[in-house]
């Protein structure tokens, strides 16, 4: 068990030692998929029992404390689902949980409610952004490996040799840094976007897609996360672009860089 995986694990287990654990996965595309599928192996790993968030139920904040899937989400400017979600429940827990995530922006929202949030930052940039908001290290705040380090790999591969050279998974939306991606680009990440991933099993043969797919290839370059991600948990060359924002970079700084020789960041 690595140091994060502690971390987190000691966490949930505190919490769930006083209150009932209610999880909520992120919405988006399939790398966040990626995330939920980790999240319930890890669930399942270190034996943490939760339920999901269902929006017909009732919640108490003195009860219950809401794990909120966390990844790319809370981005101002791009996407605003997650924001929403978590002002609309926050006063029906007795705390949000905010799993590993890149944050950018909304600085009112998280300057008002650090009684309420425990954030998880996936890389340095958005530590040290929501740190300068007010947010204490080791107390609602925390700096761990994205989730998708957590998954259980080996439920999902194939174990098929490689016969193809390369994959081009570069991102057709608004996070391409250049919007070009050339003719044979395979933006799997988009197979799947949207508010799915409370389906355990939806997310799985998902992530399971995603993963069968790389296998197939010995190098795969990509401006997607999650692809970069994976792509380096099975071993690939992976050379890795920049996106829109710091996210990527900051990430491979993070998580990526002193662990996976054969992964690249790739500076436009």
């Amino acid at each position: 068990m690595s140091d994060n995986d502690t971390i987190i694990k000691s966490l949930l287990e505190f919490y769930h030692s006083r209150y009932n654990l209610v999880y909520k996965a992120n919405p988006g595309n399939a790398g966040d998929g990626v995330i939920a599928s980790a999240t319930y192996d890890f669930f399942e790993r270190n034996e943490l029992p939760y339920s999901q968030y269902r929006k017909q139920n009732e919640y108490s904040p003195n009860e219950h404390v809401l794990v909120f899937g966390g990844g790319g989400n809370l981005i101002e400017g791009l996407y605003i689902e997650g924001k929403e979600f978590i002002e609309q429940n926050i006063n029906n827990f007795h705390r949000i949980i905010i799993m590993p995530s890149t944050i950018k922006g909304y600085e009112e929202f998280f300057r008002k409610n650090t009684d309420k949030l425990i954030v998880l930052c996936r890389e340095v940039v958005s530590f040290e952004y929501i740190q300068s908001l007010g947010y204490e290290k080791g107390k609602n705040l925390l700096l761990t490996d994205d989730m998708a380090f957590y998954l259980n790999l080996s439920n999902y591969m194939s174990f098929v040799e490689p016969t193809k050279n390369i994959a081009s998974c570069f991102r057709t939306d608004s996070e391409s840094l250049t919007g070009e991606w050339g003719g044979d680009n395979h933006d799997i990440s988009l197979t799947w976007n949207g508010d799915y991933w409370d389906n355990i099993y939806l997310a799985r043969n998902s992530t399971r897609c995603m993963i069968n797919f790389l296998e197939e290839f010995k190098t795969v370059n990509t401006d997607r996360l999650h692809v970069a991600i994976l792509a380096s948990l099975l071993g690939k060359e992976v050379n890795f672009h920049p996106n829109s924002y710091y996210k990527n970079e900051a990430v491979y700084n993070f998580s990526l860089l002193d662990h996976y020789p054969k992964s690249v960041f790739i500076k436009n």
